[in-house]
């Protein structure tokens, strides 16, 4: 799907929060934010935390969006900022992992590193055959 004015605000959102937070990690000059839209039209942000057992900047925002009792969400997005350059990011295979868990059926904007742009796709089509167990087929039917 092609992203949208909302999309693009969304991006330049999660930029503000990586580059207010920079300063976490002096060492290595660059951050990670993320901001989840709710379907309600709140916005939900989330910075990465890391540590020996670091945090993603998306969990942390939905982690966020759960504590104030969100649930239907409609669109998430993680950037680096660097050296004063804002970059979207790819969610890592435990956030994808995640948004499987919790059945989260929103959007995401990624880049599309092939087509040189940024685009925004749903959960389903960045995690095709994850796995399921047995509690969970039940669930899905």
């Amino acid at each position: 799907m092609k992203t949208t004015k909302q999309d693009e605000e969304l991006i330049a959102l999660a930029g503000k929060v990586a580059k207010k937070n920079v300063d976490l990690y002096s060492e290595e000059n660059y951050c990670v934010g993320s901001v989840v839209k709710a379907k309600s039209g709140k916005i939900y942000k989330g910075v990465n935390l890391k540590t020996s057992h670091s945090v993603c900047a998306e969990q942390v925002a939905i982690g966020q969006a759960f504590a104030c009792g969100e649930r239907d969400l409609e669109t998430i997005v993680a950037v680096k900022y660097e050296n004063g350059q804002i970059d979207v990011l790819s969610p890592c295979g435990l956030c994808r992992y995640i948004f499987n868990k919790f059945n989260l059926k929103f959007n995401v904007i990624v880049p599309d590193i092939k087509a040189k742009k940024i685009i925004k796709v749903k959960v389903k089509d960045l995690l095709p055959y994850p796995y399921v167990n047995d509690k969970q087929k039940k669930k899905r039917g």
